[in-house]
């Protein structure tokens, strides 16, 4: 499907409302979700302010706090958040508010997230939700043991084309086993220099931002977790030699000692690599039957292939695959609506959260 213009302007600008059940005189039968941001983080638009509107009946934006409150006052005065709090403490404490969105550095996701957990208010965290494994397991079963919703916005996984290559490679007798999956999401300059996402202290590297995302597709298009790392190609961020600045890694799997998954991903890619590797997020999953090429996993509402070829006969079949009357949504309004629909459906924990496991 082609980007155009108009297409890239109703991606952007989430225009068309979605229509909301009403009873006979036309109220919505379930008040919207009320949402507060923690921090005022440039993905916040993208993420919920801008998906928000698309379902003004079901989620309102409805508070910001940020460490600086002018910055909040500001942010809340561009994109309409009526009120703004001083402190996060004050903005989770809210009793407006019916849950919370933590866009912060990486490093403070657990903190802020189990604060919120602890009073009961469901939560839509930015990946990763925690710097280890253990504060991930931590919070998790505290979340369970709580009955409060913890989603870790892993976006792409909601959009309708990530189902329908899950459905593909799931069907062992069409597509066979799998026995080979790779994935790669690489930068070179896409970041600055002092962006947070090189500091070690707030959690960062190229494994905990971006590899993150193609270790979630492996693990989810797999069904099963990586027992053991068993090869590792590392380039160390040259101003922070804790910083990973570009990793690809092999995993072996316990279910066969055929199966591999190689995940690449770099926030600082040597040009050679990426010409190598790809400018493009892609993952190739192969089987003894075929191979499927899934382009753009990331950001399917933008643009999506996926490509599937029989081994034996060499024919190509090329899909994509998007929701009717919802053509222009983002992966983040669907995830946002899947939220609001747990929220306000009283459901725990959306998804079990295995992906901060070092293996």
């Amino acid at each position: 499907m082609s980007l155009s213009l108009s297409r890239l302007y109703n991606l952007i600008v989430a225009k068309y409302p979605k229509p909301t059940a009403r009873d006979e005189e036309g109220a919505a039968l379930v008040a919207p979700l009320k949402l507060g941001i923690l921090g005022a983080a440039s993905i916040a638009p993208r993420a919920v302010i801008n998906p928000a509107k698309l379902m003004p009946d079901m989620v309102q934006i409805y508070s910001i706090a940020s460490r600086d409150i002018a910055r909040a006052k500001e942010f809340a005065q561009k994109y309409g958040i009526p009120r703004t709090h001083d402190t996060y403490e004050d903005l989770i404490a809210d009793p407006e508010l019916d849950a919370l969105y933590i866009p912060l550095p990486n490093g403070l996701h657990y903190e802020w997230a189990l604060k919120c957990v602890e009073i009961g208010k469901p939560v839509l965290l930015e990946k990763p939700a925690a710097s280890n494994s253990e504060q991930a397991e931590k919070l998790f079963a505290i979340a369970n043991e709580k009955g409060v919703l913890v989603v870790e916005a892993f976006h792409w996984w909601f959009h309708p084309a990530a189902k329908l290559v899950k459905d593909i490679v799931s069907d062992e007798e069409q597509f066979g086993e799998v026995e080979k999956f790779e994935a790669s999401l690489c930068v070179n300059h896409f970041f600055k220099d002092d962006d947070i996402r090189f500091k070690f202290s707030l959690a960062g590297g190229s494994l905990m931002d971006m590899g993150c995302y193609p270790i979630s597709w492996m693990r989810y298009y797999l069904g099963e977790n990586p027992t053991a790392a068993k090869s590792l190609e590392l380039e160390v961020y040259p101003k922070d030699a804790k910083i990973d600045g570009f990793a690809s890694v092999e995993y072996s799997f316990a279910s066969s000692d055929k199966k591999k998954g190689i995940v690449h991903c770099g926030m600082k890619t040597p040009l050679s690599t990426l010409w190598r590797i790809g400018f493009i997020p892609k993952m190739i999953i192969t089987s003894s039957k075929k191979d499927l090429v899934y382009t753009m996993p990331l950001w399917p509402h933008v643009y999506h292939n996926i490509s599937v070829r029989d081994i034996a006969t060499g024919k190509v079949e090329n899909r994509s695959c998007f929701e009717n009357g919802k053509e222009t949504w983002s992966t983040y309004a669907f995830q946002l609506e899947a939220f609001a629909d747990a929220v306000k459906g009283g459901k725990s924990t959306y998804l079990p959260l295995d992906s901060m496991k070092r293996y």
